[in-house]
């Protein structure tokens, strides 16, 4: 099971398009919503977390 979410935030001014959004297993949507985390989109598609120092 995967979950939606959203490049930048809908409250942020984030569309709600297919080109801000992808998809993320469960633990990976946490991470990307923990503020610990530094989220990275590139290019290719794949998604990075880097630890915040």
């Amino acid at each position: 099971m995967f979950h939606g979410h959203h490049w930048i935030r809908w409250a942020d001014d984030g569309g709600t398009d297919l080109t801000n959004g992808g998809l993320l297993c469960p633990r990976h949507h946490a991470r990307a919503h923990d503020p610990i985390y530094e989220t990275t989109h590139q290019p290719n598609g794949k998604v990075t977390f880097h630890r915040r120092c």
